[in-house]
């Protein structure tokens, strides 16, 4: 899914609470680039924790 997407689908009251307009065309450059690295730092977080999820699966396996 595209960032895009997802940050216009996001709820109009949550974006209007922090002055961000409601569809991600609309978005200043420095809002946009705040979006994007929002959504590389989630992304990356989330990479992070399934590596280590996989990693004990793994392990399980191996015990078996």
């Amino acid at each position: 899914m595209k960032i895009e997407d997802t940050y216009n689908g996001m709820s109009t009251f949550a974006k209007e609470e922090v002055g961000f307009p409601d569809t991600f065309i609309n978005l200043t450059r420095e809002q946009e680039s705040f979006i994007m690295e929002l959504f590389d730092f989630e992304r990356n977080f989330l990479k992070g924790e399934m590596l280590v999820a996989l990693k004990e699966m793994k392990d399980l396996v191996d015990e078996l």
